[in-house]
């Protein structure tokens, strides 16, 4: 087997998703026009989109032993990710319920957790010391130092800051992605160019803000500040284009792509995974992302 570039550790789920022109009242029945179910979660959704961007992939998480963990084993397979750092936890596998309205343009998750996270088993550990890259969710972050890895110790370290953590230390990741609103409420104030630059020199690592349909921005002290903007395209649902980006991002990182063309690229990956309800359908290969940066200069 090829050898992993870059392993995604975090919370993987099942999920249906609801379309609907507009949520319904309290014990109002609405028609949904249309509904899918598929594999979500942060680490997994990015997962997916670092294998279709062509990066030799596996993904570190817990599953229950039920039918929802056997689904998502598929899901991954067909995607070509290596699961062997996948563990059977004593609870069910996490998933959610979205309803997504189009009236309102947003989304109402609610959502099943697992209690704990089962430990890594061998495997996991193992994939860890050979990648590249090992990007980490809101639970990933937390289980580095079970991993065995810290930032200068094993593979390069990014962290999707889509959901806060508390407490936590900029320094411990090489590459840092929260989003604009989350900048915003750790610089008061303070304009985002100057808020990315203070937290990228003061942590010598990247940082990058998502910004939606805006685009995204990034500093590093090699690069300064780059900004990218966002694609039209006919969109049905966000849900899960923040994941899918930090993925892509990675992933072009990987390929060798400056800072500035990686949020470029990334950033039409996240906006074409909106042409679907889910989160992973639309996720483009690099040959679909090559033919729409083409059709689109």
């Amino acid at each position: 087997m090829s050898t992993i570039q870059a392993v995604c550790v975090g919370v993987v789920t099942i999920d249906t998703v609801a379309l609907v022109d507009k949520y319904p009242s309290e014990d109002e029945r609405v028609l949904a026009r249309e509904i899918t179910r598929g594999g979500g979660g942060p680490a997994a959704v990015a997962a997916v989109a670092l294998s279709r961007q062509g990066i030799k992939t596996a993904i570190i998480g817990t599953i229950g032993d039920d039918a929802d963990g056997k689904e998502v084993l598929r899901i991954f397979e067909k995607e070509g990710i290596d699961t062997s750092g996948i563990s059977i936890g004593s609870t069910p596998t996490a998933g959610s319920v979205i309803v997504s309205s189009l009236e309102r343009s947003s989304r109402a998750i609610n959502t099943r957790q697992p209690v704990n996270q089962a430990p890594a088993n061998s495997a996991a550990k193992n994939l860890v010391l050979k990648a590249q890259w090992l990007h980490v969710d809101h639970v990933g972050i937390n289980r580095l130092s079970e991993l065995g890895v810290s930032r200068g110790s094993g593979p390069l370290i990014s962290f999707d800051a889509g959901y806060g953590v508390k407490d936590f230390d900029p320094t411990s990741v090489d590459l840092f992605v929260p989003t604009d609103r989350q900048m915003a409420l750790r610089y008061p104030g303070v304009d985002l160019a100057v808020a990315l630059e203070n937290d990228s020199l003061k942590a010598g690592n990247t940082v990058v803000a998502t910004q939606g349909s805006a685009g995204s921005s990034g500093f590093s002290s090699e690069t300064g500040l780059v900004t990218a903007s966002g694609f039209k395209v006919e969109v049905k649902s966000t849900l899960g284009a923040g994941d899918v980006f930090h993925g892509a991002l990675v992933a072009q990182i990987i390929h060798g792509f400056s800072l500035q063309e990686a949020l470029h690229r990334a950033n039409a990956v996240a906006a074409l995974s909106c042409r679907g309800l889910d989160g992973q359908s639309m996720i483009p290969t690099t040959a679909e992302l090559n033919a729409f940066l083409e059709a689109n200069k």
